[in-house]
Protein backbone atom coordinates (compact mmCIF):
# COMPACT_ATOMS: atom_id res chain seq x y z
CA UNK A 1 0.00 0.00 0.00
CA UNK A 2 1.27 3.45 -0.89
CA UNK A 3 2.90 5.13 2.10
CA UNK A 4 1.53 8.51 1.00
CA UNK A 5 -2.01 7.11 0.99
CA UNK A 6 -1.55 5.85 4.56
CA UNK A 7 -0.14 9.21 5.66
CA UNK A 8 -3.09 11.01 4.04
CA UNK A 9 -5.57 8.75 5.84
CA UNK A 10 -3.80 9.32 9.16
CA UNK A 11 -3.81 13.09 8.55
CA UNK A 12 -7.54 13.09 7.79
CA UNK A 13 -8.30 11.05 10.91
CA UNK A 14 -6.25 13.43 13.07
CA UNK A 15 -8.00 16.44 11.56
CA UNK A 16 -11.43 14.89 12.22
CA UNK A 17 -10.45 14.13 15.82
CA UNK A 18 -9.19 17.69 16.27
CA UNK A 19 -12.42 19.14 14.84
CA UNK A 20 -14.59 16.95 17.11
CA UNK A 21 -12.49 17.86 20.16
CA UNK A 22 -12.77 21.55 19.23
CA UNK A 23 -16.54 21.33 18.86
CA UNK A 24 -16.89 19.55 22.21
CA UNK A 25 -14.75 22.22 23.88
CA UNK A 26 -16.82 24.96 22.23
CA UNK A 27 -20.05 23.33 23.44
CA UNK A 28 -18.63 23.07 26.96
CA UNK A 29 -17.50 26.72 26.84
CA UNK A 30 -20.89 27.97 25.56
CA UNK A 31 -22.73 26.03 28.25
CA UNK A 32 -20.47 27.53 30.88
CA UNK A 33 -20.88 31.08 29.54
CA UNK A 34 -24.66 30.67 29.43
CA UNK A 35 -24.66 29.53 33.06
CA UNK A 36 -26.23 26.19 32.13
CA UNK A 37 -23.22 23.92 32.58
CA UNK A 38 -23.80 23.45 36.31
CA UNK A 39 -27.46 22.60 35.82
CA UNK A 40 -26.65 20.11 33.06
CA UNK A 41 -24.08 18.40 35.29
CA UNK A 42 -26.45 18.20 38.25
CA UNK A 43 -29.44 17.08 36.16
CA UNK A 44 -27.37 14.35 34.50
CA UNK A 45 -26.18 13.11 37.91
CA UNK A 46 -29.78 13.03 39.17
CA UNK A 47 -31.02 11.20 36.07
CA UNK A 48 -28.22 8.65 36.29
CA UNK A 49 -29.09 8.07 39.95
CA UNK A 50 -32.84 8.07 39.46
CA UNK A 51 -33.40 6.11 36.26
CA UNK A 52 -32.66 2.70 37.77
CA UNK A 53 -34.86 3.48 40.78
CA UNK A 54 -37.87 4.78 38.84
CA UNK A 55 -37.39 8.21 40.36
CA UNK A 56 -38.44 11.34 38.48
CA UNK A 57 -36.24 14.34 37.66
CA UNK A 58 -37.78 17.74 36.86
CA UNK A 59 -35.82 20.76 35.61
CA UNK A 60 -36.49 24.50 35.28
CA UNK A 61 -39.76 24.22 37.12
CA UNK A 62 -41.76 27.38 37.81
CA UNK A 63 -44.60 26.80 40.26
CA UNK A 64 -47.44 29.02 41.39
CA UNK A 65 -49.97 28.47 44.15
CA UNK A 66 -52.24 31.32 45.17
CA UNK A 67 -50.08 34.43 45.44
CA UNK A 68 -46.86 32.48 45.92
CA UNK A 69 -44.35 31.47 43.26
CA UNK A 70 -41.17 29.41 43.25
CA UNK A 71 -38.53 28.56 40.67
CA UNK A 72 -36.82 25.18 41.02
CA UNK A 73 -33.69 24.39 39.04
CA UNK A 74 -33.60 20.63 39.61
CA UNK A 75 -35.91 18.33 41.55
CA UNK A 76 -35.60 14.62 42.31
CA UNK A 77 -38.84 12.86 43.30
CA UNK A 78 -38.39 9.38 44.74
CA UNK A 79 -39.79 6.90 47.23
CA UNK A 80 -37.75 8.73 49.88
CA UNK A 81 -39.43 12.10 49.18
CA UNK A 82 -38.12 15.17 47.33
CA UNK A 83 -34.67 16.65 46.87
CA UNK A 84 -34.34 20.20 45.51
CA UNK A 85 -30.99 21.22 44.02
CA UNK A 86 -29.69 24.71 43.19
CA UNK A 87 -26.63 24.35 40.93
CA UNK A 88 -24.03 27.15 41.01
CA UNK A 89 -22.06 27.59 37.80
CA UNK A 90 -19.04 29.82 38.39
CA UNK A 91 -15.70 29.26 40.05
CA UNK A 92 -15.73 32.08 42.59
CA UNK A 93 -15.83 33.00 46.28
CA UNK A 94 -19.28 33.09 47.86
CA UNK A 95 -19.97 34.80 51.18
CA UNK A 96 -23.03 35.55 53.27
CA UNK A 97 -25.42 34.09 55.81
CA UNK A 98 -28.01 31.35 55.50
CA UNK A 99 -30.72 33.80 56.65
CA UNK A 100 -29.41 36.80 54.68
CA UNK A 101 -31.37 38.41 51.89
CA UNK A 102 -28.49 38.00 49.43
CA UNK A 103 -25.05 36.49 49.12
CA UNK A 104 -21.87 38.12 47.85
CA UNK A 105 -20.02 36.63 44.89
CA UNK A 106 -16.37 37.55 44.25
CA UNK A 107 -15.03 36.48 40.87
CA UNK A 108 -11.73 37.73 39.45
CA UNK A 109 -11.78 40.82 41.69
CA UNK A 110 -15.37 41.55 40.70
CA UNK A 111 -17.79 41.68 43.62
CA UNK A 112 -21.53 41.40 43.16
CA UNK A 113 -24.73 40.30 44.85
CA UNK A 114 -26.65 37.12 44.13
CA UNK A 115 -29.77 35.37 45.37
CA UNK A 116 -29.61 33.48 48.66
CA UNK A 117 -30.01 29.95 47.33
CA UNK A 118 -30.73 28.40 50.73
CA UNK A 119 -33.67 30.79 51.02
CA UNK A 120 -34.72 29.93 47.47
CA UNK A 121 -34.91 26.25 48.42
CA UNK A 122 -36.76 27.04 51.65
CA UNK A 123 -39.45 29.05 49.84
CA UNK A 124 -39.87 26.31 47.24
CA UNK A 125 -40.33 23.71 49.98
CA UNK A 126 -42.92 25.93 51.71
CA UNK A 127 -44.84 26.28 48.44
CA UNK A 128 -44.74 22.52 47.86
CA UNK A 129 -46.06 21.92 51.39
CA UNK A 130 -48.96 24.28 50.69
CA UNK A 131 -49.80 22.40 47.50
CA UNK A 132 -49.57 19.04 49.23
CA UNK A 133 -51.64 20.00 52.28
CA UNK A 134 -54.36 21.45 50.04
CA UNK A 135 -54.54 18.04 48.36
CA UNK A 136 -54.37 16.06 51.62
CA UNK A 137 -50.84 14.83 50.99
CA UNK A 138 -48.78 14.79 54.17
CA UNK A 139 -45.51 13.46 55.50
CA UNK A 140 -43.43 14.06 52.37
CA UNK A 141 -39.78 14.35 53.34
CA UNK A 142 -38.15 17.32 51.53
CA UNK A 143 -34.75 18.95 51.59
CA UNK A 144 -32.76 21.39 49.50
CA UNK A 145 -29.07 21.52 48.69
CA UNK A 146 -26.81 23.99 46.89
CA UNK A 147 -24.16 22.46 44.62
CA UNK A 148 -21.12 24.50 43.55
CA UNK A 149 -19.92 23.10 40.23
CA UNK A 150 -16.87 25.29 39.66
CA UNK A 151 -13.25 24.32 40.22
CA UNK A 152 -13.12 22.43 43.52
CA UNK A 153 -9.80 23.96 44.63
CA UNK A 154 -10.67 27.54 43.68
CA UNK A 155 -14.32 27.76 44.74
CA UNK A 156 -14.92 29.03 48.27
CA UNK A 157 -18.35 28.99 49.87
CA UNK A 158 -18.15 30.92 53.11
CA UNK A 159 -21.86 30.96 53.92
CA UNK A 160 -22.29 31.04 57.69
CA UNK A 161 -25.09 29.06 59.32
CA UNK A 162 -25.96 27.22 56.11
CA UNK A 163 -26.43 23.50 55.66
CA UNK A 164 -26.55 21.52 52.45
CA UNK A 165 -23.73 23.35 50.66
CA UNK A 166 -21.35 21.12 48.70
CA UNK A 167 -19.22 20.83 45.58
CA UNK A 168 -20.22 18.59 42.70
CA UNK A 169 -17.93 15.74 43.70
CA UNK A 170 -19.41 15.64 47.20
CA UNK A 171 -22.91 15.88 45.72
CA UNK A 172 -22.42 12.68 43.72
CA UNK A 173 -21.30 10.93 46.91
CA UNK A 174 -24.20 12.52 48.81
CA UNK A 175 -26.69 10.80 46.50
CA UNK A 176 -25.25 7.50 47.68
CA UNK A 177 -26.55 8.02 51.23
CA UNK A 178 -29.00 5.39 52.46
CA UNK A 179 -31.74 7.98 53.07
CA UNK A 180 -32.25 8.26 49.30
CA UNK A 181 -32.90 4.52 49.11
CA UNK A 182 -35.44 4.51 51.93
CA UNK A 183 -39.01 3.76 50.94
CA UNK A 184 -41.25 6.31 52.66
CA UNK A 185 -44.28 5.15 50.69
CA UNK A 186 -44.20 8.05 48.23
CA UNK A 187 -46.25 7.55 45.07
CA UNK A 188 -43.79 9.06 42.60
CA UNK A 189 -46.08 9.33 39.51
CA UNK A 190 -48.97 10.74 41.57
CA UNK A 191 -46.78 13.28 43.34
CA UNK A 192 -45.15 14.32 40.05
CA UNK A 193 -48.56 14.83 38.44
CA UNK A 194 -49.75 16.93 41.38
CA UNK A 195 -46.66 19.16 41.20
CA UNK A 196 -46.90 19.62 37.44
CA UNK A 197 -50.55 20.75 37.77
CA UNK A 198 -49.18 23.94 39.33
CA UNK A 199 -46.50 24.54 36.73
CA UNK A 200 -46.58 27.93 34.98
Amino acid sequence: MNIFFILNVISIVLIVIAVIAGLLYLLHFLRYRSGRLAQIKVANALKKFGVIRNYKVLENLSLRYGNHEAQIDCMLIGFFGILLVCPVNDTAEYYGEAAGAQWTKVMKDRRGKMENLCEKNRKAIELLREIFSKNNVYGIRMEGVVVFCGNVKKTIFGISGAQGLMNFKKFKSYLGKSKFEKDNDVDVPQLTELILKHRV
